[in-house]
């Protein structure tokens, strides 16, 4: 009896670790994509207030780096979340990408914003919870 419940409280810690870390991975991989994109949308406020065309190296290597970083991070988020999820951010960023190629600030900030509220609502929604469990 005393071996069976050391066996379960020992598989309940492991669940609970397990949830624990995949809880930090998640958000960690938003808190820096948002970070990231946040930044972005600054950088190209300030260059679309001033009349600076947003189609500079810098800009296009940013949002390059920040995509290349989260197709990385989708492929091992995948298998905590639900891929049509992950995907929209994907294609907002690539949105906003080809809009900061073809110098539209205002087309490129659409996707940049609807990126980040993308990014702030799915890391509450990937979270683990008891939907998610189930």
């Amino acid at each position: 009896m005393k071996t069976r419940l050391f066996i379960v409280l020992i598989l309940v810690g492991v669940l609970i670790t397990a949830a624990s870390l995949e809880q930090h991975f998640i958000q960690r991989s938003y808190a820096r994509l948002g970070k990231e994109t946040n930044a972005l949308i600054e950088t190209i406020k300030t260059q679309e207030e001033t009349g600076i065309s947003i189609d500079t190296q810098e800009n296009i290597d940013k949002i390059e780096q920040i995509y290349k970083w989260w197709i990385k991070q989708e492929r091992r988020l995948s298998m905590l979340a639900r891929h049509f999820d992950l995907a929209q951010v994907s294609v907002q960023l690539v949105y906003a990408k080809n809009f900061i190629e073809f110098d539209n600030p205002e087309e490129a900030l659409v996707g940049l914003r609807t990126a980040a509220y993308l990014i702030k609502t799915h890391s509450f929604n990937v979270g683990t919870s008891i939907q998610n469990v189930i």
